[in-house]
């Protein structure tokens, strides 16, 4: 499948995210009753505490982070994920990577982030590689965050094996950099569940994830 990266990168800066939060509402206000109250909810949290937050988030100077675009009829978002911080968590909070064949690992790799000069590739192994894996993402498959070229590399090489940080839906929740990212994100879980009348990752009947 070709990449659409080159594409995502051109247009994702022309999307505006508060109008996707208004058709996303009417959509949930329109549905049932459920959906108008959570459609509530999330007109409160927009005029309340989204105005003022700036989209495309500003990457840093010296700090890794990574644009994961989603491709929407409202246009190309892009989520902005904080990989040095997520490197953080995962010393803070131990946790342990999955060994895969890069055989079976090789998929996760998005060609559109692999850079084809070997003039401009320069090695950065201070993070680890990471691979995420969600719904509202990534479409249920995995998908490469970071180490695309030791992914590659591994492949190429035949390797045996290479150690990989997984994360699913809700794991990574800790790694937006920007509060716009994160809110999309539970906007699509809240508006999965109404529209499609699932429950997926909450607790009860009456839970949303804009209460977070």
């Amino acid at each position: 499948m070709k990449s659409k990266i080159e594409q995502y990168e051109k247009e994702y800066r022309a999307f505006n995210p508060f109008n996707h939060f208004k058709l996303r509402i009417k959509d949930m206000e329109n549905k049932s009753d459920y959906g108008a109250e959570v459609a509530m909810k999330w007109s409160e949290v927009v005029s309340q505490n989204l105005m003022n937050e700036t989209y495309p988030a500003v990457h840093p100077i010296g700090q890794e982070t990574f644009s994961l675009f989603a491709e929407f009829s409202t246009g190309i978002f892009e989520y902005a994920l904080d990989i040095d911080g997520a490197t953080s968590l995962i010393k803070d909070r131990n946790i342990k990577p999955v060994t895969f064949s890069p055989s079976n690992i090789f998929k996760s790799v998005d060609q559109g982030n692999i850079n084809k000069d070997p003039n401009r590739i320069k090695p950065n192994h201070k993070n680890p590689v990471m691979v995420i894996k969600s719904k509202y993402l990534t479409d249920d498959r995995k998908y490469c965050i970071n180490g695309n070229h030791r992914i590659l590399k591994a492949y190429r090489k035949n390797d045996e094996q290479i150690k990989v940080f997984v994360f699913n839906d809700l794991e990574f929740i800790p790694f937006f950099y920007d509060v716009i990212s994160k809110a999309m994100y539970f906007l699509e879980i809240d508006y999965d569940n109404v529209m499609n009348g699932k429950r997926n990752f909450i607790s009860n009947e009456k839970n949303v994830f804009v209460y977070d």
